[in-house]
């Protein structure tokens, strides 16, 4: 069984939050088709609690703007650098699920405030065209936050403290779209 913590740090959006916590939901295996579906009907979704947009990719000469990004789950991490401790104990945790987060279709976004520079890391995160705008979309002024958006659009989690690999899979898996689908 699945257990969440609250953590004042973390803000859970209405919906998520009463599906986690109230029924202690174990996420099933789920079959490609589930998937593909739940990502067809997050494009047709209405957005209750909509993520606040911002682009990437233009060091490698994409724009990649979030919208684009609709059907797909997205982790977008905001720290002043890739040395801030925060951000280095969010990495290990994410090393852990990397995998399965990725087959789910999974991109990570990063934005550093203060000093960019290399992530060490395998994980491949696409650097925000402009962080600091980023940051302030997501009303982080400074420091560290970790913020997922739902295949949906909408935003499912923010928290100024790192989250676990786990919680952050659990908030993928189980965002309202998901929840519909099951319940069908």
């Amino acid at each position: 069984m699945f257990y969440l913590s609250m953590n004042p740090a973390t803000i859970f959006r209405p919906g998520l939050c009463a599906a986690l916590l109230l029924s202690g939901l174990v996420v099933p295996e789920l079959k490609a088709t589930d998937v593909a579906a739940a990502s067809q009907s997050a494009r047709n979704a209405t957005l209750i609690n909509a993520a606040p947009a911002f682009t990437g990719g233009a060091e490698s000469g994409n724009k990649i703007t979030l919208l684009s990004l609709r059907g797909k789950p997205v982790l977008l991490v905001i720290a002043p650098s890739p040395k801030d401790r925060s951000f280095r104990k969010q990495m290990q945790e994410l090393r852990g699920i990397y995998e399965r987060y990725a087959a789910q279709g999974g991109l990570a976004f990063s934005a550093f405030t203060v000093e960019g520079g290399r992530i060490p890391s395998n994980i491949p995160f696409i650097p925000v065209n402009d962080p600091v705008a980023a940051a302030a979309a997501y009303d982080v002024s400074k420091g560290f936050a970790v913020a997922v958006i739902g295949r949906d659009g909408n935003l499912d989690c923010v928290s100024t403290k790192p989250l676990s690999g786990q919680r952050i899979y659990d908030l993928v898996m189980n965002n309202a779209e998901m929840q519909q689908r099951f319940r069908r």
